[in-house]
């Protein structure tokens, strides 16, 4: 007992003089943060919690928190100079709860938990598969699996159902990534592989951040169910590696090739690596050191990849819909760059992918709908000795957790004009205009030598979708038709919307994502 109020004492004294939302000695932020959640529609993700606090108790731009004994006393940032500060000017390795949280679905050796000299050889490794210029060599399988999706969403409208549109957004991001990385065909769209099936069954296997309930906390399945899941998603990458190096044309070095066009990822990173290792492409089989990292950062783009774009993919239709201004200025765009004859959309991208690069009202109401509904933030762990600096004041780092909060910048009045509101055209004006977005603001794939590799992929793709299917459908978001069904059968519907009152609210499965799965309504467009 004298332990625990020594380890009580040195949390509670930790945060004295430090900006926190209203804090109790003996419950830390604990009763602040059970008010906020039922104030908060059931489920919403933590990162909204956080732009909650920051706004509703007018905190400054780096506060602290601490829900010990249940989580780590935490330093959240909001302002994007202190972001600078642990991220480019002094990089914070990630902190060790994320290898925890990552490791059911990437691995131990993935690289978003990598630290040091470990994360830099891989990193460089795998970079060059996922430059922009190589990228765009591949765009033709990219345009088949978004033409595919297109297919799916013509049954729906024939059907006239409603269905969540994130699935079906996941499934094609999983056939795009398997594509892209492995040159293997998931068929996610189409049915079901081992991959696919163990990987959504890790996800709904995963604690929620609100989970409180014993038996659910220290169910004796879990640690079953996540290896044997790891077990079959090792399996289909491992044998899809081996059957990827026994295709390549380059296992014999007469036969290398020089031109890296069209290649997945997966070939150029061998490239890399063998150059590393110096060795000749003579070796019969994947070297185990590679094939062991290679499995796991291909789990890692499979996990980090599907996520961001088919959450972004869900919020677009949601937006759009709420919009239709901005949708009539988008499709006028896309009339001018690739004609009024629909059909041959898919055609004109494949023929010249570099149309892509001509369409900023798409990218600025993608960089809208990331601004607005980030999937993810970072978090790093904080050094002895670094302090952080803001208006003259300090800041330490020593034992917290530092997330540095998307959702929270990216919608903070005081980085931010109407920063609730959805205006793609903050994205399009010159510096200057009050609309123009501050430096570093913007940060949903985060900034400095951590940033996602996968950014130059996720923006392709969603170019690519957002051309065909805002082509081809128009789109009503159901929650209405679905609060009113749950009514009918005589569910509690509680509260269902946040204080703003938006009831697309982000849920945490894994990363943040539309909740319920963002139900909607597809029809064809009248052309």
């Amino acid at each position: 007992m004298v332990r625990l109020y020594i380890r009580l004492y040195k949390h509670r004294r930790a945060l004295d003089g430090l900006p926190k939302p209203p804090f109790s000695f003996w419950f830390g932020h604990l009763p602040t943060i059970g008010k906020l959640m039922q104030a908060l529609p059931p489920k919403c993700h933590a990162h909204v919690m956080m732009h909650y606090l920051h706004i509703l108790h007018k905190l400054p731009p780096v506060f602290y928190i601490d829900t010990w004994p249940f989580g780590y006393p935490l330093c959240v940032i909001v302002d994007p100079e202190v972001a600078y500060q642990v991220t480019i000017q002094n990089p914070l390795p990630k902190h060790d709860a994320l290898q925890e949280i990552l490791r059911p679905l990437a691995g131990k050796k993935n690289l978003v938990s990598m630290n040091g000299a470990e994360h830099k050889r891989w990193r460089a490794i795998f970079n060059p598969g996922f430059s922009s210029a190589h990228l765009m060599t591949l765009v033709d399988g990219i345009v088949d699996d978004s033409t595919l999706f297109m297919d799916i969403l013509g049954r729906h409208a024939e059907e006239q159902d409603i269905f969540p549109l994130e699935e079906a957004a996941t499934r094609l991001t999983v056939d795009i990534i398997g594509r892209v990385v492995l040159d293997t065909q998931m068929h996610a769209q189409t049915s079901e592989n081992d991959f696919v099936s163990a990987f959504r069954s890790q996800l709904t296997w995963l604690l929620k951040h609100d989970e409180m309930n014993p038996f659910v906390l220290f169910n004796p399945m879990r640690p079953i169910v996540f290896q044997y899941n790891k077990w079959r998603m090792d399996k289909f990458v491992g044998k899809a590696l081996e059957e990827r190096f026994s295709s390549r044309p380059d296992k014999d070095p007469a036969n290398s090739p020089v031109e890296k066009r069209n290649r997945p990822v997966i070939d150029l990173a061998l490239d890399a690596y063998h150059e590393e290792k110096r060795v000749k492409h003579t070796t019969v089989g994947i070297d185990a050191t590679f094939k062991k990292f290679a499995t796991d950062q291909i789990k890692t783009f499979m996990f980090a990849g599907h996520d961001t774009t088919s959450s972004t993919i869900c919020y677009i239709a949601y937006s759009l819909s709420e919009h239709p201004e901005a949708l009539r200025n988008v499709r006028q765009e896309h009339d001018e760059v690739f004609g009024t004859n629909v059909a041959q959309t898919p055609h004109l991208i494949k023929k010249d992918p570099y149309l892509l690069n001509k369409m900023p009202y798409t990218v600025a109401i993608i960089k809208e709908t990331l601004r607005l509904y980030p999937s993810g933030s970072s978090v790093r762990k904080g050094v002895r000795g670094l302090f952080l600096h803001h208006n003259g004041n300090k800041y330490p780092t020593e034992g917290f957790m530092i997330w540095l909060v998307s959702c929270a910048s990216q919608r903070c009045p005081d980085l931010w004009p109407s920063p609730d509101s959805f205006i793609p055209e903050r994205w399009l004006v010159k510096e200057g205009d009050p609309l123009f977005p501050i430096k570093g603001a913007w940060r949903p794939f985060e900034l400095g030598p951590r940033q996602c590799i996968g950014i130059e992929l996720a923006m392709i793709e969603m170019k690519v979708i957002v051309a065909l299917m805002l082509r081809s459908f128009d789109f009503k978001v159901a929650y209405g038709e679905l609060d009113a069904r749950d009514e009918k059968k005589g569910l509690k519907l509680g509260l269902r919307t946040t204080p703003d009152g938006e009831r697309a609210y982000q849920t945490l499965i894994a990363t943040a994502k539309p909740v319920d799965g963002m139900p909607v309504r597809v029809q064809r467009r009248n052309l």
